[in-house]
Parts: C-alpha cells; structure tokens; sequence
C-alpha cells in the first residue's frame, strides 16, 4: 500500500518558493474580489474555484462543498471531474471532503486508491474520473446560517500536493471562508426579499378574492392554493396573476 500522508495538514514553515507563489496568489485573489462586483463575470465562488485549480501547485480541478439542512451540495466547480468526484462522496457518505466537513479537519491524501479511510470511494473515483490526489480544507463560516462548507482541491497526479501546495490551499481556504460567508450571507438575503414579496402578493390576493366574493379568509387561501394545484404552478405565480387582473382564478370553485 502507498504510503499517505498524515491526515491533519500540518503547520509547518514555508518552504523556499513559496513567498514568491503567495505573492501571485494575492494577485489573483484580488482578482477574484473584483470580478465578485462583476456582473457580467463569473459567480465569485466559481472564480474562486477556478483559482484554486489554477494557483495550487499540483492542482487539477477544485470545487467548493456546503453542508446545510443535513444536504451535501456543490456551490461551485471548477471542472466537470470535480463535480463528479464531489458527488460520488455525497452518495457514499465518505470521502475526504465529506470528513473534512464533519470532522471540521483538513485532510490530503496522495494516493486515493490505497487511502483505506477511504477505501470505495477511492476505487471509484480513480475509476471514474482518474483522481489520485485529494486536500480537502474544511472552511471556517462566519456566520449563524448553520452551513458548513469545504475547499476541495483535487489531481490526477499521485503525490501532487507538498509543502508548497498546502501553504497555498491554507490561505486559498482562508480566503475561502470569508468569501462563502458573504455569498450565503447574500443568498438568505435574497431568499427573504423574495419570501417578502411572495406573502405580499398572496395577501393581496386574497384580499380581493374576499371583496369580490364575499370569502373568508380561509376560502381565500383555499381557492388561491386549489388553483396552484390544478394548474402545477406556485402559490405564489396564482397569486401574482390575481393582484395584477383582479380576476378570480378557478371560478367553478366560487359558485
């Protein structure tokens, strides 16, 4: 079996060359700080990715997984490989990213196929997509979301990651975590304004649904909610067509 590394990333002195890389990074991640204001560009947590794949000495592809709501999912991927090695360890539950996540650990591996931490899933990754070298960054959330996300930094390279690559990935991970932070920080925002928006519109919908037709509020709600299932859209989208005509939907359900 091919000897692994230990599984805690160590905190270990920068190595020669790194000063210099690290520089370079510092470049790049302004970069990815200015294309976040950037319409017109990539989401900032897919530039962040791609950064990452480009800027970590051995790297391939990288990826960015959150846990919320007992669910595994992707926020952003650098290559389609890396999507496919995130979800084969959401399926089996295991994995180094996975164990980052619920270990709040960082973990590297140079040879994912004799790893026997991560005995499957390293057979059918390196089957699947030719992975051979894994470092995985839990990253540390500043806020009360309850998520909890990981940089995942992958190769098809045995032993692609050394010294060098784990200092980078250490301060791409702590660029990471505020970078995430903000991003699902944004995200509750939005989910609130549009949640705001939706109650507004069902209540003014029911409201003229209760003049026009003499309805309580519960028949209201009832012919509003009847409808969305009757027509498979959302609550919401019925309730928007009612504020803007003042027409009635599903009438043979007012008789």
């Amino acid at each position: 079996m091919h000897d692994t590394p230990d599984a805690s990333v160590p905190s270990a002195p920068v190595t020669d060359g790194v000063p210099a890389r690290l520089v370079e990074l510092a470049v790049a991640m302004g970069a990815v700080a200015d294309r976040a204001t950037d319409q017109g560009g990539r989401p900032p947590v897919e530039e962040l990715v791609h950064t990452a794949a480009d800027q970590v000495p051995g790297a391939r592809w990288a990826s960015v997984t959150v846990l919320h709501g007992g669910r595994f999912t992707t926020e952003a991927a650098s290559h389609e490989e890396a999507l496919r090695a995130d979800a084969l360890q959401y399926e089996l539950g295991s994995g180094p990213c996975v164990d980052a996540v619920l270990d709040d650990h960082a973990y590297v591996t140079g040879d994912i196929r004799s790893d026997a931490r991560w005995g499957e899933y390293g057979r059918r990754a390196h089957e699947a997509v030719g992975l051979n070298s894994v470092l995985a960054h839990r990253l540390s959330l500043h806020d009360d979301s309850g998520a909890i996300a990981c940089l995942n930094i992958y190769s098809d390279v045995r032993d692609a990651f050394d010294e060098p690559s784990l200092a980078v990935g250490l301060v791409l991970a702590t660029h990471a975590s505020l970078l995430v932070t903000a991003v699902l920080a944004r995200d509750r925002a939005d989910n609130l304004t549009q949640a705001l928006e939706s109650n507004r519109e069902i209540g003014v919908a029911m409201g003229i649904l209760m003049q026009s037709h003499h309805l309580t509020r519960e028949q209201a709600f009832g012919v509003l909610r009847l409808a969305s299932q009757d027509s498979d859209r959302k609550l919401s989208d019925i309730a928007r067509d009612v504020a803007d005509t003042g027409v009635a939907p599903v009438r043979r359900r007012l008789a």
